[in-house]
Protein backbone atom coordinates (compact mmCIF):
# COMPACT_ATOMS: atom_id res chain seq x y z
CA UNK A 1 0.00 0.00 0.00
CA UNK A 2 1.37 3.44 -0.80
CA UNK A 3 2.27 5.36 2.34
CA UNK A 4 0.92 8.85 2.69
CA UNK A 5 2.79 12.04 2.22
CA UNK A 6 0.85 14.85 3.91
CA UNK A 7 -1.25 16.53 1.25
CA UNK A 8 -1.66 20.27 1.17
CA UNK A 9 -5.19 21.61 1.21
CA UNK A 10 -8.58 20.15 0.43
CA UNK A 11 -7.77 18.92 -3.09
CA UNK A 12 -7.23 15.42 -1.69
CA UNK A 13 -10.42 13.78 -0.42
CA UNK A 14 -10.72 11.16 2.31
CA UNK A 15 -12.84 8.29 0.99
CA UNK A 16 -14.91 6.58 3.66
CA UNK A 17 -15.83 2.89 3.78
CA UNK A 18 -19.32 3.32 2.32
CA UNK A 19 -17.90 4.58 -0.96
CA UNK A 20 -15.70 1.50 -1.34
CA UNK A 21 -18.46 -0.84 -0.19
CA UNK A 22 -20.85 0.70 -2.70
CA UNK A 23 -18.28 0.23 -5.45
CA UNK A 24 -17.50 -3.39 -4.61
CA UNK A 25 -21.02 -4.71 -3.93
CA UNK A 26 -23.04 -4.80 -7.13
CA UNK A 27 -26.23 -5.26 -5.08
CA UNK A 28 -25.59 -2.05 -3.13
CA UNK A 29 -27.86 0.87 -4.10
CA UNK A 30 -24.78 3.16 -4.11
CA UNK A 31 -22.95 1.04 -6.70
CA UNK A 32 -23.72 3.13 -9.80
CA UNK A 33 -22.50 6.33 -8.11
CA UNK A 34 -19.56 4.83 -6.19
CA UNK A 35 -18.02 2.83 -9.06
CA UNK A 36 -16.81 5.81 -11.14
CA UNK A 37 -15.62 7.65 -8.01
CA UNK A 38 -13.43 4.79 -6.80
CA UNK A 39 -12.13 4.10 -10.28
CA UNK A 40 -11.21 7.79 -10.69
CA UNK A 41 -9.38 7.67 -7.35
CA UNK A 42 -7.53 4.50 -8.34
CA UNK A 43 -6.51 6.11 -11.67
CA UNK A 44 -5.42 9.31 -9.93
CA UNK A 45 -7.87 11.60 -11.73
CA UNK A 46 -9.52 12.18 -8.34
CA UNK A 47 -6.94 12.76 -5.61
CA UNK A 48 -8.12 10.59 -2.78
CA UNK A 49 -6.90 8.85 0.33
CA UNK A 50 -8.16 6.45 2.96
CA UNK A 51 -6.94 4.75 6.14
CA UNK A 52 -6.18 1.18 7.13
CA UNK A 53 -9.09 1.41 9.56
CA UNK A 54 -11.46 2.32 6.74
CA UNK A 55 -10.14 -0.59 4.69
CA UNK A 56 -10.84 -2.93 7.63
CA UNK A 57 -14.45 -1.69 7.68
CA UNK A 58 -14.71 -2.51 3.97
CA UNK A 59 -13.41 -6.04 4.60
CA UNK A 60 -15.99 -6.46 7.37
CA UNK A 61 -18.82 -5.32 5.11
CA UNK A 62 -17.76 -7.63 2.27
CA UNK A 63 -17.72 -10.69 4.55
CA UNK A 64 -20.98 -9.81 6.34
CA UNK A 65 -23.60 -12.54 5.94
CA UNK A 66 -26.08 -10.17 4.26
CA UNK A 67 -23.62 -8.64 1.77
CA UNK A 68 -24.70 -8.84 -1.90
CA UNK A 69 -22.65 -10.60 -3.07
CA UNK A 70 -21.05 -11.94 0.09
CA UNK A 71 -17.28 -12.45 -0.20
CA UNK A 72 -15.38 -15.22 1.52
CA UNK A 73 -12.37 -13.97 3.54
CA UNK A 74 -9.85 -14.63 0.74
CA UNK A 75 -12.00 -12.79 -1.84
CA UNK A 76 -12.60 -9.89 0.54
CA UNK A 77 -8.91 -9.53 1.38
CA UNK A 78 -8.00 -9.50 -2.31
CA UNK A 79 -10.74 -6.99 -3.18
CA UNK A 80 -9.59 -4.60 -0.44
CA UNK A 81 -5.91 -5.05 -1.37
CA UNK A 82 -6.66 -4.19 -5.00
CA UNK A 83 -8.21 -0.88 -3.96
CA UNK A 84 -4.83 0.46 -2.85
CA UNK A 85 -2.15 -1.80 -4.34
CA UNK A 86 -0.10 -0.42 -7.24
CA UNK A 87 -0.97 0.81 -9.78
CA UNK A 88 -3.74 2.37 -7.65
CA UNK A 89 -3.15 6.04 -6.88
CA UNK A 90 -5.21 5.87 -3.66
CA UNK A 91 -3.06 6.90 -0.70
CA UNK A 92 -3.31 5.18 2.69
CA UNK A 93 -2.77 7.73 5.46
CA UNK A 94 -0.50 6.81 8.38
CA UNK A 95 -2.07 6.50 11.83
CA UNK A 96 0.69 7.14 14.36
CA UNK A 97 0.68 8.68 17.82
CA UNK A 98 -0.12 12.20 16.58
CA UNK A 99 -3.28 10.80 14.97
CA UNK A 100 -4.12 9.05 18.25
CA UNK A 101 -3.88 12.27 20.25
CA UNK A 102 -5.98 14.14 17.68
CA UNK A 103 -8.55 11.33 17.70
CA UNK A 104 -8.93 11.58 21.47
CA UNK A 105 -9.24 15.37 21.25
CA UNK A 106 -11.98 15.11 18.62
CA UNK A 107 -13.81 12.35 20.51
CA UNK A 108 -13.81 14.29 23.77
CA UNK A 109 -14.79 17.60 22.15
CA UNK A 110 -17.69 16.00 20.26
CA UNK A 111 -18.62 13.65 23.11
CA UNK A 112 -18.31 10.56 20.93
CA UNK A 113 -18.98 7.18 22.49
CA UNK A 114 -18.71 3.54 21.50
CA UNK A 115 -18.01 2.77 17.88
CA UNK A 116 -18.08 6.46 16.90
CA UNK A 117 -14.43 6.60 18.04
CA UNK A 118 -13.51 5.07 14.68
CA UNK A 119 -14.94 8.08 12.86
CA UNK A 120 -12.78 10.32 15.05
CA UNK A 121 -9.72 8.22 14.16
CA UNK A 122 -10.39 8.58 10.43
CA UNK A 123 -11.00 12.32 10.76
CA UNK A 124 -7.84 12.72 12.84
CA UNK A 125 -5.71 10.90 10.25
CA UNK A 126 -7.10 13.17 7.55
CA UNK A 127 -6.59 16.37 9.53
CA UNK A 128 -3.02 15.47 10.52
CA UNK A 129 -2.27 14.86 6.81
CA UNK A 130 -3.82 18.21 5.82
CA UNK A 131 -6.92 16.65 4.23
CA UNK A 132 -10.08 18.59 5.05
CA UNK A 133 -12.67 17.06 2.71
CA UNK A 134 -14.37 13.68 3.02
CA UNK A 135 -16.54 11.68 0.67
CA UNK A 136 -18.94 9.61 2.76
CA UNK A 137 -22.45 8.26 2.79
CA UNK A 138 -22.65 8.70 6.57
CA UNK A 139 -23.62 12.39 6.42
CA UNK A 140 -26.51 14.22 4.81
CA UNK A 141 -23.97 16.00 2.61
CA UNK A 142 -21.18 14.17 0.88
CA UNK A 143 -18.42 16.75 1.23
CA UNK A 144 -17.83 18.07 4.70
CA UNK A 145 -15.19 20.43 6.02
CA UNK A 146 -13.60 18.41 8.83
CA UNK A 147 -11.18 21.13 9.91
CA UNK A 148 -14.12 22.96 11.54
CA UNK A 149 -15.25 19.78 13.34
Amino acid sequence: MPEAEPAPGPERILMDAGVFIGELLKGDPRHAEALPLVEAARRGTLEACTTAGILSEVYGALTWEKAEPRHDPMQAAEAVRLLVAPPSALVVLPEGLEVGWRMLELAARHRLTGRRIHDARHAAAALVAGVTAVYTYDLPIRYRETSKA
